[in-house]
């Protein structure tokens, strides 16, 4: 099954950033970040409280790793088993092995799912699924769309801790 992830937004720790997992079977799940995720994961995260060093690279690991966390709870809540493919879209350039590595990890040692090195990063057209609904996820202002996942601060935090 081939599966298609994007994201909305400026930047992962701005409210209302989306990233949302999609195929063309029309299998469809987001996850927006609130302020109330994001104010509380920085403070930590400043605080020291997580594996990441207090700079700019170290700030830049653990914006991947969240991402690959989201992703990760994105598959999970699928319950999906046997062979699957990614297409990313480039929004984490330079950082394409980093997500690689992470995304292996989370789906095929935590999930069970097979990829068989199949994560492809390219630019999603705009008839993706993934590229439309995290556009309209991150202006669902009312968070009406039956889309979403929730994810707890517990559940990034889990994978981010010393």
């Amino acid at each position: 099954m081939e599966f298609e992830i994007d994201v909305s937004g400026e930047d992962i720790f701005n409210k209302d950033y989306t990233i949302c997992v999609a195929n063309r079977d029309k299998i469809i799940k987001g996850f927006k970040f609130s302020e109330s995720l994001i104010s509380p994961l920085l403070s930590r995260y400043n605080q020291g409280m997580y594996k990441y060093s207090n700079s700019k690279k170290g700030k830049s690991d653990m914006k991947i790793r969240v991402y690959c966390v989201v992703i990760y709870h994105l598959f999970k809540s699928l319950n999906l088993s046997g062979e699957i493919s990614l297409n990313i879209c480039r929004d984490f350039t330079g950082r394409e092995d980093d997500i690689r590595k992470s995304l292996t990890y989370f789906l095929e040692k935590e999930l069970g799912l097979k990829l068989n090195g199949r994560i492809y990063f390219c630019t999603l057209t705009k008839e993706s699924n993934a590229h439309h609904y995290s556009f309209l996820m991150r202006f669902d202002n009312k968070n009406q769309m039956k889309t979403y996942l929730k994810i707890s601060l517990e559940d990034i935090e889990k994978f981010l801790k010393k």
